[in-house]
């Protein structure tokens, strides 16, 4: 009798953890703003900020996740759509940095060429990668392109479960690269003024 307990409740594991994997993720992908220090003279600066999804491969999702053979299974999905979190993020970087975000001033646009998370096995440890890249370009008041810049960011985690959390926390990170090379641009900073 006990011996068929446990047969049944390893049974029940076992489904059980095939089951995460064969169950869409569908995730927030959260954002933290850098501590950046106001930009002198950016209170006087108005932005928009607008993004636009370019990406050719993966468009319905972020990333999926993988059974421990590295064979893939569920897609990973964000909540939100992923230019949604682009432009959110761009427009609290401004902000944290002075910049007046709304309706008006230079245009800044970021193109979503890449927003994906890769999982691989490892021996005890498997890895989360996560690659972002953007093409951002920057119009003046009159429409006039007067800053183009492709950016990336990845970054890459130890993790033990290949899950929609650990997807959108690696992507967040590579999201955190990408902006912060952006914002340290001088050229940037200068076509907003413009």
């Amino acid at each position: 009798m006990k011996s068929n307990i446990f047969a049944g409740l390893a049974v029940m594991g076992l489904l059980g953890l095939g089951a995460c994997a064969t169950s869409e993720d569908i995730v927030p992908v959260p954002y933290a703003v850098s501590t950046a220090t106001a930009t002198p003279g950016a209170q006087n600066i108005r932005v928009t900020v607008a993004s636009s999804d370019a990406r050719t491969e993966n468009r319905a999702r972020i990333g999926v996740q993988i059974n421990g053979y590295g064979m893939e299974m569920a897609a990973i999905r964000s909540q939100v759509e992923v230019t949604d979190i682009v432009r959110d993020a761009i427009s609290a970087e401004l902000r944290q940095r002075g910049y007046q975000v709304g309706d008006a001033g230079a245009r800044v646009n970021a193109e979503v060429t890449t927003f994906y998370n890769d999982f691989s096995v490892g021996m005890l440890a498997g890895k989360s990668k996560a690659d972002v890249g953007l093409t951002v370009t920057v119009t003046n008041a009159s429409g006039a392109e007067v800053y183009r810049r492709a950016i990336a960011g990845q970054a890459e985690r130890t993790v033990q479960l290949a899950n929609g959390g650990n997807a959108a926390t690696t992507l967040s990170q590579a999201l955190s690269l990408a902006l912060k090379e952006l914002m340290a641009d001088p050229a940037f900073v200068a076509a907003l003024t413009r």
